[in-house]
C-alpha cells in the first residue's frame, strides 16, 4: 500500500484533531492600527503616510468594526478638499468602506480557513459582540497549514512503519514509492536501492509487477528469502475504476513455523507461545493436523463467552460450526482478509497453514482488527486523506508558483525585445538578476517569467515589496524568527522568505527602498547563502536564486550613500532594463488592443477597439505610469463606455495633459499656449487655475457643439459639475 493511501486512512481523525486542538487564534495579527470613526480626514492621511498603510480597519468608542479605510480613497478625498481647510474638520466617515472578509472569532477553524483561501485575501476578525480582534493573513494561514503538513506527514510515516510485515508499493509505471523497514530486514534490500527505481532492477520476478500488469491479486504466496520465510499477498490498488499502483505485504511466518513445529513437544514451550499470543487488540487461534484447538488467547474466548478448558483440544467444528480453518489445513493456502462473525460480531480475519519439514501440521487463524468498526474508519481515512493531501498540495504549489511566462510579455519593439532575449539567457543559469525600470514597466511579469522559464520552475517563487513591510518587521519577514525571539512570537518560531523559497527563487521587488541597516544584513546572506532567524543561534543553509527589482537608479543612491556598493555589485551581475511605455511606439497599438482583450473577457464586455482619434490621443501621451496607467485609464473607459468603440471622451487622463489634447484638436500650437499662459502675469496660482479651467470648459463645449453631456465625458467630470464650473465662470455657450 502507498504511502499516500495509507495516509488517506489516517487524515479524517488527524486532521480533525489537529484543527480542533491548534489554538489558531495565533494566525491573528492582533497588532493592527485602528481608527476612531470620528477621526479628522487629515489625521487619517497623515497616519498612513507615516506608517505606510494600505488599509486598516474603523471601530466606534466600543471598539465594534464599522469598516475599512484604503489609502486611495482618502488620497483622493483630501485631493478634493486641498484648496480648504475641511481636510482638517472633515471626519473619515464618508470614506468608510465595507471589508472584503470578515470571520468571527469564535468560527470553526477549518471553515474560516476555507474562506481565506478561496477569496485569497486577509480577513478582519471580530468578535460575536462584533468588536474588532485582528486581522488574519492569507499568507499566515498558508503557512500554518505548510506547517499542519508537514506534521501529518510526520505522522503518518511513523504509523506505517509500525507493521513488522514487510510492505512494498509501486506505483502505476512500476516504480517502488514505499519500502518499509521491516522489507529492508525481510528482502535484505537497503531503501535506498528501491525508492524511485523500477521494481523490476531489483527484482526482475516481481509478483507486485506481475500483479500491476494483470489486475489480479495473488494471496498467500509462500517465498523464502534466505533464512526468512513469509507468505506474501499482493494487490492491485484500485481507486474509482482507475489502477493507481499495486502493494504487497510479507508477513513473516519464520518464528511462527518454528515455534509450531514444536507444539506437541515441549509444555514449556507452549506456555511461552500462549503468553505471546495473549493481547486485548486480536484474536489468535491455532489447531493441529487433526483439527483440534491447541491455542486460544482469551480474545477470542471472551467474544464466545467460553472458557480456556471448555475449548482446549476440541475440534474447532465443535465450537465454531462455519470456521473455515480445516479448509486451511486441506488446500494450504492464506487467506486474507476474510469475513468471519464471532458472537454477535463480525471480524477481518487471516487464516495460514502451519508446515513443519515441508508438512502441513496445524493451521492459524488471527484477527486483523479489534473490530469491524476500526476496520471500516482506516479504511475511509485512508481514502479521504489521499485527496486531502493532495488538495493541500496543490494549493501550496500554487500560492508560490509563477503565474506569468514569457508569452504574456506584449512587444516586439527592439528595446523589448533585446530585455526578453537576455531574460530568456539569464533564466538558464543561477546568476542574481537586477531588473531596472519605471513603475509600471512589468518587472515583476519578467520575474515570474524568469522563474518559469528556469530550473527551478517547480521550486516556490517568493515574493516580498521591501517598500511594503515596515522597517520594524522586515528582517523578520525576510529572515524569520526563532522562538521566544520577542515578545507575541508564535510557538516553534517562524520561517522567513528566504527560508520559503529554498530550492527556487526570491523575488526582492522596490529593493532600492530597503534601509541601509538591512543591506548589510541582505549582502551576508548572498555572499554565505545561509540564513539566520531572529533570536536564532543556528545559520540555516539555503539555496534560494535572487530577481530585484526598482524604479530607482541605484548607482546614484550608491554616490548619495543612501545604497550599499557592495551590495550593488552582488545584484548587479545581469543587469535589465525595461524600456518604459512611451519609449515602445511600435508596440503601442498592439499592446493597447492586446490589454482590450484581456479586460473584455474580466469585466464581461464586448468593446471592439478604440477610434483612430482615441488611439492618437492615447499614443501622444507620456505615460508616466506605463503599462499599469494605460490598463487603469483603458477599464474605466470600457466601464464608461455605453458604444461599440472606445472615444477620446471616454478617456481620463490628468488634467494638463487634457488641456493639451484639446488645445491640439482645436488646432492651437501647445508653444502658442504656453507664450499666451506667459503673457498673462497672474497674481496667484488659484487665478491661473481658473483661467486654465475657464479654456478647457471653453474648447470642450466647442469640440463637442455645445453638447454639454459629450463635454462633461471630455472632461472627466459629471454633467452637474459641469453645469455649476459654467455658471462659475460666466459660460453660457449652448
Amino acid at each position: 500500500m502507498s504511502s499516500e493511501q495509507w495516509s488517506v486512512i489516517l487524515m479524517d481523525g488527524f486532521t480533525s484533531i489537529t484543527l480542533s486542538s491548534y489554538d489558531w487564534k495565533q494566525c491573528i495579527t492582533t497588532d493592527i492600527l485602528r481608527f476612531q470613526y470620528n477621526t479628522s480626514l487629515r489625521e487619517a492621511v497623515d497616519i498612513f503616510l507615516s506608517h505606510h498603510l494600505s488599509q486598516a480597519p474603523v471601530v466606534d468608542e466600543e471598539g465594534r468594526l464599522i469598516g475599512i479605510l484604503d489609502s486611495l480613497s482618502l488620497l483622493k478625498g483630501l485631493n478634493l478638499l486641498e484648496n480648504s481647510n475641511h481636510a482638517v474638520t472633515t471626519l473619515i466617515n464618508e470614506f468608510i468602506q465595507q471589508p472584503q472578509l470578515v470571520i468571527y472569532l469564535e468560527g470553526n477553524f477549518g471553515q474560516n480557513v476555507n474562506r481565506v483561501i478561496e477569496s485569497q485575501t486577509s480577513a478582519l476578525v471580530i468578535d460575536s459582540d462584533g468588536k474588532f480582534k485582528g486581522e488574519m493573513k492569507y499568507t499566515q494561514v498558508m503557512q500554518t497549514l505548510n506547517v499542519l503538513y508537514e506534521e501529518l506527514e510526520c505522522f503518518v510515516s511513523k504509523v506505517i512503519e509500525l507493521p513488522y510485515n514487510g510492505i512494498i508499493a509501486i506505483n502505476s509505471s512500476g516504480t517502488t514509492i514505499f519500502y518499509n523497514h521491516s522489507a529492508e530486514r525481510i528482502l535484505g534490500f537497503p531503501a535506498q536501492d528501491m525508492i524511485g527505481k523500477s521494481i523490476t532492477q531489483l527484482l526482475p520476478d516481481s509478483f507486485t509487477y506481475k500483479v500491476l500488469k494483470n489486475g489480479e491479486a495473488q494471496r498467500g504466496v509462500p517465498l523464502t528469502y534466505g533464512d526468512i520465510s513469509v507468505h506474501a499477498d499482493f494487490t492491485p490498488i484500485i481507486v474509482a475504476d482507475k489502477l493507481l499502483g499495486a502493494v504487497a505485504i510479507f508477513k513473516d511466518v519464520t518464528e511462527l513455523q518454528e515455534v509450531t513445529g514444536r507444539l506437541s513437544t515441549n509444555e514449556k514451550l507452549m506456555a511461552t507461545l500462549e503468553a505471546i499470543v495473549e493481547n486485548t487488540y486480536e484474536g489468535i487461534i491455532v489447531i493441529n493436523n487433526q483439527e483440534r484447538i491447541e491455542i486460544i488467547n482469551q480474545f477470542f474466548l471472551d467474544e464466545m463467552g467460553m472458557k480456556a478448558e471448555d475449548v482446549i483440544g476440541k475440534k474447532i467444528n465443535e465450537i465454531s460450526p462455519e470456521s473455515q480453518l480445516p479448509n486451511t489445513l486441506k488446500s494450504g493456502e492464506v487467506q486474507f482478509g476474510e469475513h468471519m462473525n464471532i458472537g454477535e460480531k463480525d471480524f477481518l480475519i487471516m487464516r495460514a497453514p502451519v508446515e513443519r519439514d515441508g508438512k502441513i501440521v496445524g493451521a492459524l487463524g488471527k484477527t486483523l482488527f479489534k473490530n469491524m468498526e476500526v476496520a471500516k474508519i482506516f479504511a475511509k481515512k485512508v481514502m479521504r486523506l489521499e485527496g486531502d493531501v493532495a488538495y493541500y498540495k496543490h494549493e501550496l504549489r500554487r500560492f508560490h508558483s509563477s503565474q506569468y511566462a514569457f508569452s504574456d510579455i506584449i512587444g516586439n519593439s527592439p528595446r523589448m525585445q533585446a530585455a526578453k532575449t537576455l531574460a530568456k539567457r539569464a533564466a538558464r543559469t543561477n546568476s542574481t538578476i537586477l531588473l531596472l525600470g519605471e513603475s509600471g514597466t512589468g518587472k515583476e511579469v519578467f520575474a515570474h517569467a524568469i522563474h518559469e522559464t528556469s530550473m527551478r520552475k517547480n521550486g516556490p517563487l517568493i515574493q516580498i515589496n521591501c517598500a511594503a513591510v515596515p522597517e520594524n518587521l522586515l528582517e523578520s519577514e525576510l529572515f524569520g524568527y526563532a522562538e521566544g525571539a520577542f515578545t507575541g512570537a508564535r510557538k516553534g518560531g517562524k520561517p522567513g522568505k528566504f527560508e520559503l523559497a529554498d530550492k527556487g527563487t526570491i523575488f526582492l521587488d522596490e529593493i532600492g527602498d530597503m534601509p541601509l541597516s538591512m543591506q548589510a544584513k541582505l549582502l551576508r546572506v548572498l555572499q554565505e547563502r545561509e540564513v539566520e532567524r531572529v533570536g536564532g543561534t543556528q545559520p540555516l543553509k539555503i539555496d534560494v536564486r535572487v530577481i530585484a527589482a526598482t524604479n530607482r537608479d541605484l548607482y546614484q543612491m550608491v554616490i548619495d550613500h543612501k545604497f550599499r556598493l557592495d551590495l550593488y555589485y552582488r545584484l548587479n551581475v545581469i543587469n535589465i532594463e525595461l524600456p518604459p511605455l512611451r519609449d515602445r511606439e511600435e508596440d503601442f497599438e498592439y499592446i493597447t488592443n492586446s490589454i482590450l482583450q484581456k479586460l473584455n473577457h474580466r469585466l464581461g464586455s464586448f468593446i471592439e477597439g478604440v477610434t483612430p482619434e482615441a488611439f492618437e490621443y492615447l499614443r501622444t501621451y507620456d505615460w508616466p505610469g506605463n503599462i499599469r496607467e494605460l490598463e487603469n485609464i483603458l477599464e474605466r473607459a470600457i466601464i464608461t463606455c455605453d458604444e461599440l468603440w472606445v472615444q477620446s471622451w471616454h478617456l481620463s487622463l490628468p488634467l494638463r495633459n487634457s488641456t493639451d489634447r484639446l488645445l491640439d484638436s482645436e488646432g492651437v500650437d501647445n508653444n502658442t499656449q504656453q507664450n499666451n499662459y506667459q503673457n498673462n502675469q497672474f497674481t496667484t496660482l488659484e487665478e491661473g487655475l481658473n483661467e486654465a479651467e475657464r479654456n478647457m470648459i471653453h474648447l470642450a463645449l466647442q469640440r463637442s457643439h455645445g453638447n454639454k453631456m459629450q463635454a462633461a465625458r471630455l472632461l472627466g467630470i459629471h454633467r452637474s459639475a459641469l453645469y455649476k464650473k459654467m455658471s462659475k465662470h460666466r459660460l453660457t455657450q449652448t
